[in-house]
């Protein structure tokens, strides 16, 4: 190990199974887990990093917990976050002692809202905290160290997850008729229309209309300025038809996989001309059908295939939003983002290309953009499973709510069978490789991802919509993650698993 400022974090592999236990994939963040590109490497010894002289850190890496999961976790000191310094530390006690500190710290703040935990959660709180005792008297023996560190991480993990559930529980208020329950309505060109429209508003209260240029089940905009609105005009009248309120979207989106030829040649003064005669034309047809437009999708440096500066990416999202303003003032407009804890900037990608610009968090965008007075309404957060566990992903979602905006959780998504798998993936044999959150998912699995995200959602009043992604296989984001099985359109148990959440609230 060399340089004065380099920290060695030392995993030992405790663990019973094959593995692999630590994934290639680690970065770093500061303390408020917003990532910055390092020189955190993993190597034959550990995971090395040498942060800049004063700046405060936590390292992220996907590390396998049995009986748990194999999830990315963070190590941050206890939310002190790290200083360079030469030092060897003992990774699985650095992991469990960051769980730990922030179920305290989650588990008073939560306390003063008037919540009272169960006995499970009380339980492995305590559980959790004498391991890591044990850990922390053992440091000078560090096998023995990391054996009770591994223990504690598990009982931490799982009490940090039974504190969100049943915090949001307590939570709720039945009978809220505010809040929207949403899914993507594209499997209306898959389906018998009658039978999509008893299963899709059994359901749902609020749709989204894809209007992707290309790549889209019927593309948008395939050929420059011939719109294909026929197909989405009937569409959107039918599920008015059904008193289902309807998001349009995107009006950008350059993603590798949508964005045509025609508009990847456009400079910037080009796109811009092109984009205003795109969303008047677009907002004019529909006029108030559509309650909400997304304007931008993903364009904090992830889905950048015209290659933007990060200046230019504010200037366009504000020019667009003023345009979708002007067009129709009654209009609510959201900024949708994904990849919520921004691996992508330490791999240093637009997607699979190399990134040209420094790159950003989808937080720091946002809130960028709140500062350049950006006319929008809602916070569009994407909440696929993305191999956190559910604590993570909940803290992340509130951190766009204290940015003063209404929030949609705008696409919510998990598997149904084995791992996960974006739709243009080849099927992998996931009986070889260590499960991602309790097992290796299964029907019933998907509905408890369903279930705590939807709770969560309908506890926080900011956060006015959830939207599943999307409602048949196998044209979902995720191969199997569809309400409805493929070919029989039969539902999932999540189907039942939302309905009996919404009779027990009382909500629709």
């Amino acid at each position: 190990m060399k340089g004065s400022g380099e920290i060695l974090f030392r995993p030992y592999f405790v663990q019973r199974g094959r593995g692999p236990h630590l994934a290639e994939c680690v970065y770093a963040s500061d303390v408020q887990w917003d990532t910055f590109h390092s020189n955190i490497k993993l190597t034959n010894d550990g995971i090395k990093i040498s942060a800049a002289e004063g700046q405060r850190f936590a390292i992220h890496v996907r590390w396998n917990v049995e009986g748990y999961g194999y999830l990315f976790q963070a190590a941050d000191n206890g939310g002190d976050g790290y200083e360079p310094g030469f030092r060897e530390l003992n990774l699985n006690y650095e992991l469990a002692k960051s769980r730990i500190e922030g179920n305290r710290r989650r588990f008073q703040a939560l306390r003063q809202e008037s919540w009272q935990p169960s006995r499970a959660s009380l339980s492995c709180m305590e559980l959790s905290m004498n391991y890591l005792d044990d850990a922390r008297k053992t440091q000078a023996n560090p096998e023995l160290c990391a054996g009770y560190a591994q223990q504690a991480l598990a009982h931490g993990l799982l009490a940090s997850e039974l504190i969100e559930l049943e915090r949001a529980r307590s939570a709720v208020q039945k009978n809220r008729r505010d809040f929207l329950f949403g899914c993507d309505a594209r499997a209306f060109f898959q389906m018998p229309t009658d039978l999509f429209c008893d299963r899709f508003s059994q359901l749902f209260n609020y749709a989204t209309i894809t209007h992707y240029l290309i790549g889209d089940v019927i593309n948008f905009e395939p050929q420059e300025g011939q719109k294909n609105f026929t197909e989405r005009a009937a569409l959107c009248d039918l599920l008015r038809q059904r008193n289902i309120t309807v998001e349009g979207r995107p009006l950008f989106w350059a993603h590798a996989w949508v964005t045509p030829d025609w508009l990847r040649r456009k400079d910037y003064d080009a796109l811009k001309l092109y984009l205003e005669k795109h969303i008047r034309e677009v907002i004019s047809f529909y006029g108030d059908r559509m309650h909400v437009w997304e304007v931008v999708n993903e364009l904090h440096d992830w889905a950048n295939e015209l290659e933007l500066s990060p200046d230019q990416c504010v200037d366009l999202t504000k020019f667009a939003c003023d345009i979708a303003r002007d067009v129709n003032p009654q209009v609510r407009l959201l900024i949708n983002n994904c990849c919520p804890f921004a691996e992508y900037v330490q791999l240093g990608k637009w997607h699979e290309k190399p990134a040209r610009h420094p790159q950003r968090t989808p937080l720091q965008f946002i809130r960028q953009l709140i500062e350049a007075d950006v006319d929008f309404d809602i916070v569009g957060a994407q909440v696929y499973f993305v191999k956190r566990p559910i604590a993570d992903v909940i803290a992340m979602i509130e951190r766009y709510e204290s940015l003063g905006k209404r929030v949609h959780l705008s696409e919510v998504g998990a598997p149904s069978r084995g791992i996960t798998q974006e739709f243009h993936e080849t099927e992998r044999d996931f009986s070889v490789e260590p499960y991602e959150w309790r097992r290796h998912w299964d029907e019933e699995l998907q509905a408890d991802w369903l279930e705590q995200i939807f709770t969560y959602a309908y506890s926080r009043p900011l956060i006015e919509a959830a939207n599943w992604y999307d409602f048949l296989d196998p044209h979902s984001f995720l191969q199997s993650g569809g309400l409805l099985r493929k070919d029989t359109f039969a539902p999932k148990a999540a189907v039942d698993r939302l309905l009996k959440c919404q009779a027990e609230w009382n909500c629709r």
